[in-house]
């Protein structure tokens, strides 16, 4: 479904601000965010099932960042800014000064329990949800229990326990073969859509690759993807993947001739002529000059041009008698 384009509601101070009163521009009250429609519907115009923004602990950051509740609180998505300067947006009769803009895009909240999992799992003993996910300085962060995600929280977690009462404990082994899967979709992705992830730059979609290079290709479709994952990650997961992953061992891309080592080119100064060519060169000169000739100046080589003046003449000075 294509985004749509939607602009928060004004605050309630705006509202109630009289035409004769000048504005405030110190506070932001609106902003311009891409969202999906389906990200926006609610259950019949429940208060509980309306998207919710706050304020979340990032897990590679470890800082606080905007995410959005939606459906119910069953999905969740990052806020990712987008601002240029010298921009700014026309929203009916009003001009917003900040032409940033808000872009949703979806997260596994996997990757969001995943600091906390770490955290308490220093201590080896399995904890409920509730026990785990707390964090005073994000206190939101409850609202990750009833995303639909975590039902797959045994993807990276041993669990004790039944449906009624389950216990978690993090596991760094089944972690790392998730994410190694979830690297290898990335790459797979990107290696469909063509997407350029060589530091040499842009290839052609239509050159044909001996498989050396289609392998190196394959090699750096997962060292990207596995960036982008790390995204993600607690930096010390982000480690122990590209280690798992064995990323830092892959080869730099095929080099063209031109970006061969240093050590491996011709030294022109070593090299010297062994014949003298300066007395053919004339001959080379009118040889190479007669082999660029095109038809119709051969065939106007062809011509009498005796009794024919040169087009110089006309152009000479006459001569006085």
């Amino acid at each position: 479904m294509p985004p749509s384009r939607r602009s928060s509601k004004q605050s309630s101070s705006e509202k109630s601000t009289s035409p004769g009163t000048k504005k405030s521009n110190d506070a932001q009250s609106q902003w311009i965010m891409m969202v999906e429609d389906c990200v926006l519907d609610d259950d019949g115009g429940n208060e509980e099932s309306r998207p919710v923004m706050c304020k979340l602990r990032h897990p590679k950051s470890d800082s606080g960042c905007l995410f959005l509740f939606a459906n119910g609180g069953r999905d969740v998505y990052e806020a990712i800014q987008y601002k240029e300067e010298f921009r700014s947006w026309f929203i009916g009769d009003t001009v917003q000064h900040d032409g940033g803009m808000l872009m949703l895009t979806t997260v596994d909240p996997l990757f969001l329990v995943m600091p906390y999992l770490l955290k308490v799992g220093q201590s080896g003993k399995f904890m409920t949800l509730d026990q785990i996910v707390i964090d005073e300085d994000y206190p939101e962060c409850n609202r990750l229990h009833g995303c639909s995600g975590l039902s797959e929280l045994h993807q990276i977690t041993e669990v004790k326990g039944d449906d009624d009462f389950r216990a978690y404990r993090f596991d760094k082994d089944k972690t790392l073969s998730w994410l190694k899967l979830k690297t290898e979709i990335v790459a797979d992705v990107l290696q469909q859509k063509d997407v350029s992830v060589s530091s040499s730059g842009a290839h052609s979609s239509i050159f044909i690759r001996s498989k050396k290079e289609e392998a190196v290709d394959k090699d750096q479709y997962i060292k990207y993807a596995c960036g982008m994952v790390s995204d993600y990650l607690p930096p010390l997961i982000a480690e122990d993947l590209r280690d798992y992953l064995g990323v830092a061992d892959i080869p730099d891309p095929i080099k063209s001739p031109s970006e061969e080592p240093p050590a491996k080119r011709v030294k022109l100064e070593d090299i010297a002529p062994s014949e003298d060519y300066s007395k053919t060169h004339g001959v080379q000169k009118q040889t190479s000059k007669e082999t660029k000739m095109t038809v119709a100046q051969k065939k106007l080589s062809k011509v009498d041009k005796s009794g024919m003046k040169s087009i110089s003449s006309f152009f000479s000075p006459k001569v006085k008698t």
